[in-house]
């Protein structure tokens, strides 16, 4: 197996497994006898460590996504690829732009961390060929992105929060935790969360104005061109 991982210092917060664990999830995901023939570790991503892996007698390589160990979490950012899975099924219009999930697994049996195993999408990141195309045509580009987006957010849910919770009945509860998550992170890192603090205080007191939103939507978040 050729094995091209990205080279990270110790204490990073994106860590890469070893191709024996990698090897060990294909065999879970496709049989016992897959060979695995190479994994690339993709470094567009911030959060997920993500391979590209070819495995032999398959004609296209599949996606394999990797989340943070759970300790390595931030309380803001606690399961989210267990939010994403969770998602699907309010996307399903969506569908054909989106990847297909090959296997999914939050057991720990094989690694101690959450992944999942997804289809190859044809397609450049926009991170690396955007810039090669003239700015007369980067409107295009945002105006279907705006297009997909505003389909997202038609999405009507149950309750404001995460998808896989907690749930809550106001608009105005789910932005004063959120943004609670965000300042134990600060603070639990040792940086200063007085101004997220200070955010906390105006969602309160101003509770009767985030209310006025009283139907749940989906909320696509980080619209930047590395999503």
């Amino acid at each position: 197996m050729e094995f091209r991982p990205i080279t990270r210092a110790p204490g990073a917060f994106q860590q890469t497994v070893t191709p024996e664990e990698i090897e060990a999830i294909c065999r879970h995901a496709f049989g016992t006898d897959t060979n695995v023939v190479s994994a690339t570790e993709l470094g567009t991503g911030i959060y997920n460590t993500t391979y590209r892996v070819t495995i032999a007698g398959q004609e296209r390589a599949v996606i394999l996504r990797i989340a943070p160990e759970p300790e390595r979490q931030f309380t803001s950012e606690r399961a989210l690829m267990r939010n994403e899975y969770a998602s699907l099924p309010y996307l399903a219009a969506l569908a054909p732009l989106m990847p297909r999930i090959l296997v999914v697994d939050f057991t720990h049996e094989i690694i101690g961390r959450d992944y999942m195993v997804q289809s190859l999408l044809d397609g450049i990141p926009a991170t690396e060929h955007l810039r090669t195309y003239p700015r007369s045509a980067w409107p295009m580009y945002y105006r279907q992105l705006g297009e997909i987006a505003r389909r997202v957010h038609d999405v009507r849910g149950p309750s404001f929060g995460p998808i896989t919770g907690p749930a809550y009945g106001r608009w105005s509860e789910a932005v004063a935790a959120s943004l609670e998550d965000i300042a134990t992170d600060l603070e639990g890192v040792g940086l200063d969360a007085s101004d997220v603090r200070k955010v906390i205080t105006a969602a309160h007191h101003h509770q009767a104005v985030l209310d006025e939103i009283t139907e749940p939507r989906m909320l696509a978040g980080d619209l930047w061109a590395v999503h």
